[in-house]
């Protein structure tokens, strides 16, 4: 007994806490709501009192005053009434109806807002996606105020109205009622409950449909799609997943039936029970024709309103479940990389300064096998270091630290002596201009694509699309810099060469200006001549910045100062290019490898020239 009164006070806190963080939610989303929303609730729960009262007034008056002044009266106040009604929910609906959007817009806003912001670690965590699915479909502030909380205090207050007059009838029709109910509440609990459970189906089935729907009709994927004759075998994994989601969704429909069926026959007994005691008072003379009617009205009304009133109870109930849905989203977006910001280290502070990997080790999360083990480097300003070996060996998770994508497990990386982790975000990523293998290009202008979030200034993004290789072809577009990227949005948008995509990539390192630059592997899909070229134009301008070049191949190494040579996570070799090359160790094997085909490719160029 203890134990249950312990875990109804629990529920009850955390449903009243649940519904105090929604309530705060909505009025930071949409304080208009507000105003409109207890004119609602008492115009709700005052008609259905009166269209009941009004039509038993005129019918007792029929049936044996039969004053036609009073019925009259009560006919227009009636029709009065209803038209009232209708206009408040037409002009309600009308001035809300922009309102209403609005505050969707504003709560797929903050969602978005909490994605966009998060770690990046949480776009490779299936926990995370299948989390932000649920809140995104089930955390709406609209469906919580008029769904939820509106329809709950309105039956709560009509409840009040429909016990009066049943009351009148006899109290014990009031405690019948209650005690069906009672059996609709657990079944309705028990509905609600299956849902909740059932919405991680949901969220990972939408998730992985999505992306397999996506990868059908995208157009990156078409021409892979079409030249493996991958449709098939698509449409076959699209096929399974909705199949795995109807037998689990049958499955799920086959308990509800069993729940519904119990439902409706409780529901046949009560009105059984409740049209014979008042058709009975009826007969004896205890109550007038008009009474029966009002009172009939207000048992099938009375049941609504309670069943409707219990429903969006155990909804308030189930609120709790999805607000701490939304509490952990919240919590595991809440990004690590500016939680401990000193705000008082600026870019002054920062310029000129090395950076320091002290025995940095790091393993990806729910994974026990160490991407990176004990490395420590020291980059001094201005210092070209090129970090090469072949793939998996830790290079890319390198860099990922660097910029902060995800924190060491074990020791630390300074710039200018301070911890990276410490420096406020927006501060640390104006340091960095980086180039990545798997660049991101966007539907949207050149110009756009190239700016980003950055100030525009002609002569500097002439300069960044010069010195990127873009210079003629964007001349040779008739809208210039503000072609559109892609047919997604223009039919007249341009589809670059991936050579060409990766020139547009540089141009926006081009342009940040940033004293560090990375590049990560951006020439992957180049020939080597290609690549070499590109290191050629980067290196050109990157004066006194450091530049830091990720890659298998070592094209970059020429102009490099010093080359990291990593394996298995370690930095096996380290030092000068003429330095590795005497050690005749795994440096001088990839290089000597490797220059071959630079030759060969050379060769190849020339004789075709």
């Amino acid at each position: 007994m203890k134990k249950r009164k312990f875990r109804f006070f629990k529920e009850t806190k955390k449903t009243l806490s649940s519904l105090w963080f929604m309530l705060r939610l909505s009025w930071g989303l949409g304080k208009s709501r507000f105003f409109w929303t207890p004119f609602t609730i008492i115009i709700n729960s005052l008609i259905p009192i009166l269209l009941l009262t009004i039509p038993k007034i005129i019918i007792d008056e029929l049936t044996y005053s039969r004053r036609w002044s009073v019925v009259l009266a009560n006919i227009f106040v009636l029709a009065g009434i209803t038209a009232f009604s209708a206009l408040y929910r037409w002009g309600s609906w009308y001035l809300q109806n922009k309102s209403v959007r609005k505050i969707q817009l504003k709560n797929e806003k903050e969602y978005i807002r909490e994605v966009l912001n998060t770690d990046y670690r949480n776009h490779e965590n299936s926990e995370y996606k299948d989390l932000t699915e649920r809140v995104k479909s089930n955390v709406n502030v609209i469906n919580f105020l008029d769904t939820t909380l509106v329809e709950f205090v309105t039956n709560l207050f009509q409840l009040i109205g429909y016990t009066y007059i049943i009351a009148q009838l006899h109290w014990l029709i009031v405690v019948a009622i209650i005690i069906i109910i009672k059996f609709n509440s657990v079944l309705a609990e028990k509905r609600e409950k299956m849902g909740y459970e059932f919405q991680p189906v949901v969220a990972n089935f939408a998730r992985r449909c999505q992306y397999i729907y996506s990868t059908m009709i995208g157009f990156e994927s078409g021409k892979d799609v079409r030249m493996n004759n991958a449709a098939d075998w698509l449409q076959g994994k699209y096929k399974a997943e909705t199949e795995n989601y109807i037998k689990s969704f049958s499955k799920k429909q086959n308990k509800e039936v069993k729940i519904t069926i119990v439902d409706h026959l409780i529901n046949a007994v009560q009105t059984i029970i409740m049209y014979g005691y008042s058709a009975y008072m009826a007969i004896m003379g205890k109550i007038t024709v008009g009474s029966f009617s009002m009172y009939l009205g207000a048992i099938t009304s009375f049941i609504s309103s309670f069943t409707g009133f219990v429903s969006k109870l155990i909804n308030l109930k189930y609120w709790g479940y999805y607000v701490d849905d939304y509490r952990r989203f919240l919590e595991m977006s809440k990004p690590e990389s500016t939680a401990c910001c000193d705000k008082s280290i600026t870019e002054e502070d920062l310029s000129g300064g090395a950076i320091e990997f002290e025995n940095v080790s790091f393993k990806y999360p729910g994974t026990e096998e160490y991407a990176l083990k004990n490395v420590s480097l020291r980059i001094e300003n201005g210092e070209k270091l090129s970090i090469v070996g072949y793939n998996g060996a830790g290079k890319s998770t390198f860099i990922k630290l660097l910029c902060r994508l995800y924190a060491p497990t074990t020791g630390r990386i300074t710039f200018g002596g301070f911890d990276i982790q410490t420096i406020d975000y927006s501060v640390y990523r104006k340091m960095l201009g980086v180039v990545f293998q798997d660049f991101q290009l966007f539907a949207f202008s050149v110009k756009e694509n190239i700016l980003l979030d950055m100030e525009p200034d002609e002569e500097r993004l002439n300069w960044a699309v010069e010195k990127s290789g873009l210079y003629e072809k964007v001349g040779s577009l008739e809208k210039g810099l503000e072609t559109s990227i892609s047919k997604e949005f223009d039919e007249n948008g341009i589809e670059f060469s991936g050579g060409e995509g990766q020139k547009l990539a540089s141009a926006r390192a081009y342009y940040r200006n940033a004293p560090i630059v990375i590049l990560d592997e951006p020439t992957a899909a180049l020939d080597p001549i290609a690549e070499s070229k590109l290191y050629e134009r980067f290196n050109s301008i990157m004066e006194n910045k450091t530049a830091i070049y990720i890659s298998h191949r070592l094209a970059s190494v020429k102009f490099c100062d010093k080359v990291a040579v990593f394996e298995g996570g370690h930095i096996i070799e380290y030092g000068t290019h003429d330095a590795l090359m005497s050690q005749n160790g795994t440096y001088f094997n990839m290089f000597t490898t490797q220059a071959k085909y630079y030759k060969e490719d050379a060769a190849n160029e020339e004789s075709e020239e």
